[in-house]
């Protein structure tokens, strides 16, 4: 039984364990990003940061807020 209960472990464990697990979902998540970009009145420079892709890239000049929104919300 205990032999049984190990075999299964190993294979659970070399599942999880394979090469072309973690690359394939590392490789997705930079793809899953996007880069914004805005310009800052007070100075002219450019400002850039990165959210996900299917979240806005929310701006508050006002505030000096240059940051990522909610995907259903939106920029608040």
């Amino acid at each position: 039984m205990l032999k049984v209960f190990s075999s299964l472990a190993v294979a659970a464990a070399l599942t999880f364990a394979t090469p072309g697990f973690m690359p394939d979902s590392a490789a997705h998540a930079k793809s899953a990003l996007k880069v914004c970009k805005s310009k800052v009145p007070s100075t002219g420079k450019l400002k850039t940061w990165k959210c996900k892709a299917d979240v806005p890239c929310c701006v508050s000049h006002d505030l000096g807020m240059y940051v990522c929104g909610q995907p259903m919300i939106g920029c608040l």
